[in-house]
């Protein structure tokens, strides 16, 4: 019983670091509002949450996080862009401790710089306009 129970307890750890991650990556990656007009990013809520809705070219979309164990039992946040009808339109992947899934680096390193990113990935997988 005592193996389950550190188990759920280090998931538990695990679980409030991502959202902790989550959280300090929004705040730092907002400052990208200032910078592009085609950006609106809202302003940081006291309460954490995993998911922040924000406007990409004028059109809704949410930054969300979901967290799901690894085949290895170590938990993965994995951020997604994603649109009005819930389809992924960009994906990053990360561990508790800030590394980045499958690249090197941490998700903190530069928060702008991986929101950009992300948000050209969704731009890549708009349908084209006409």
């Amino acid at each position: 019983m005592n193996k389950h129970k550190e188990q759920a307890e280090r998931l538990d750890q695990e679980y409030a670091a991502l959202q902790r991650l989550f959280s300090h990556f929004c705040i730092e990656a907002g400052s990208l509002c200032g910078q592009y007009g085609w950006l609106s990013w809202p302003d940081y809520e006291d309460e954490p949450s995993q998911s922040r809705q924000f406007s990409l070219l004028g059109e809704s979309r949410w930054l969300v996080l979901q967290c799901r164990p690894s085949p290895s039992g170590e938990l993965l946040g994995h951020m997604q862009i994603r649109d009005e009808g819930n389809q992924v339109l960009a994906a990053l992947t990360l561990h508790a401790d800030g590394r980045l899934q499958l690249e090197a680096g941490h998700l903190l390193d530069d928060p702008p710089a991986l929101l950009l990113r992300l948000l050209l990935a969704a731009l890549h997988h708009l349908p084209p306009a006409g």
